[in-house]
């Protein structure tokens, strides 16, 4: 198996003259009853200070100059999907980038404490006595499309609690699955046999049903809508991990509007808007903006919308719809409108076409973005002002992005706390969550795990 071959799927080697069958309950038995085998037989004895030195080989040959795995799947998602070639790689780099050994070690050590507990029995670190933590014996992958790469992230964690996996990927990104499970397989033969990719359509419950039936643990990616549906049919006892819809934002305090750093900082606003045109949970949708400080709100969305200008020559947005059109349009026709009526509201944005949209507004209202690179800079008086801003949608929020002070950043971080926000960041850096994050408020590896105690 090479980065050359371009089919959806990835089987153990066994069932590979099977792959052009419609998937199927008998099907995902056997792949299911193959991938214990293959976790029994080699995942489940290798030290985990081995796996993730695999884990990292992995990473390095995607990220090596050239590689062919990076060519190829740049190529082909760009191909298959709205997103143009130069944001993939861009964001593939990236997220690769976040899961070399360093990463997965900092992981393993701020969930576990000890990662030999993987291994074997260790001494508790408090309350005497031994334990030990067993992942499940086959995890299966739900994921989604939005954000080509993910896919990686979810599977490097079920093999570093060395669980053999089972991915179904979206429709709307095919190729990025397969391939990572290819790359897995040409660097280490005992991982690679651990790990299959099967699309299905969504919903096909007999798939579905025996697809859960044969795993300890489901992870599923998607709407909110879709999260829910998969868990209520996840069997009892099937551990089950959702991530659903999240929205983000940022804030830029008064005494970071400097005039000597205020380009890169809008720089960074553009750059985390734009990647992968706000289509992922880490996006911003909005910017608050603090008065008060050298250089004013509105005079700040004008840099911003340069930054975005000058990004999207770089990084050009990804293909549109007519439906996705017809919504900016209208978010740039209303901000017109109220501009025409007096209203304390700017529009800046792409001429000739829907490629980026600027919107300076003083109602400080959440108002969500509509995607595709618009987003709202919204003056405050006060950054104490925010929680009541958020309350209306606090049950989505996830990060934000942040240019404060170090004394007011603790002070707004206890504030976004109780409001559900789970992740503070420095602006630039809200596409790429260290590897390590609490991802929706939770852990990673913890959630998968099943420990058992021997006591003094």
């Amino acid at each position: 198996m090479t980065w050359q071959d371009e089919r959806p799927w990835f089987l153990p080697p066994e069932l590979e003259g099977r792959a052009h069958e419609a998937p199927s309950a008998v099907l995902v038995g056997e792949i299911a009853a193959r991938l214990w085998a293959a976790r029994q037989r080699a995942l489940a004895r290798l030290p985990v200070a081995e796996i993730v030195e695999i884990l990292d080989q992995v990473a390095a040959v995607w990220l090596a100059p050239a590689s062919p795995w990076m060519e190829a799947a740049c190529r082909r998602i760009a191909g298959a999907t709205p997103y143009s070639e130069p944001m993939v790689r861009t964001g593939l780099r990236r997220l690769l980038e976040g899961c070399r050994k360093d990463a997965l070690l900092a992981l393993l050590g701020e969930e576990l404490g000890d990662p030999a507990v993987l291994d074997g029995f260790r001494p508790r670190r408090a309350g005497g006595g031994l334990h030990r933590a067993c992942g499940p014996r086959l995890t299966t992958h739900i994921f989604s499309g939005n954000v080509p790469g993910l896919p990686a992230i979810s599977l490097i964690h079920a093999f570093l609690v060395k669980s053999a996996s089972l991915g179904k990927p979206a429709t709307e990104e095919l190729v990025f699955p397969a391939l990572f499970a290819r790359s897995i397989s040409a660097v280490d033969a005992r991982l690679g046999s651990a790990v299959a990719i099967l699309p299905w359509t969504g919903g096909e419950v007999a798939v579905e049903r025996a697809a859960f039936a044969a795993s300890e643990a489901v992870i599923a990616y998607g709407s909110e809508a879709a999260v829910e549906s998969i868990r209520g049919r996840v069997p009892v006892g099937v551990r089950f991990v959702g991530h659903g819809h999240k929205i983000s934002f940022a804030v830029v305090g008064r005494e970071a509007l400097d005039p000597v750093t205020v380009e890169t900082l809008a720089e960074g606003v553009a750059y985390d808007v734009s990647l992968f045109d706000q289509q992922g949970c880490v996006s911003p949708h909005l910017v608050y903006v603090e008065r008060g400080g050298v250089i004013p709100p509105e005079a700040f969305a004008k840099q911003v919308a340069l930054a975005m200008a000058g990004l999207d020559r770089g990084m050009p947005r990804g293909r549109v719809g007519l439906e996705e059109a017809a919504a900016i349009r209208h978010v740039r026709t209303e901000a017109e409108l109220r501009e025409l009526k007096g209203e304390p509201v700017q529009l800046f944005a792409s001429e000739g076409g829907t490629a980026w949209t600027v919107v300076y507004d003083e109602d400080p209202a959440f108002v969500p973005s509509c995607l595709n690179r618009v987003v709202r800079i919204k003056a405050v008086t006060d950054l104490a002002e925010l929680p009541s801003l958020l309350r209306p949608a606090r049950r989505y929020l996830q990060t934000v992005g942040v240019a404060l002070s170090e004394d007011r950043l603790t002070d707004l971080a206890e504030k976004l706390a109780t409001l559900g926000a789970c992740r503070l960041c420095p602006i630039g850096r809200m596409p790429h969550p260290s590897f390590a994050w609490h991802h929706d408020g939770g852990h990673n590896l913890l959630p998968l795990l099943r420990w058992i105690g021997v006591e003094d």
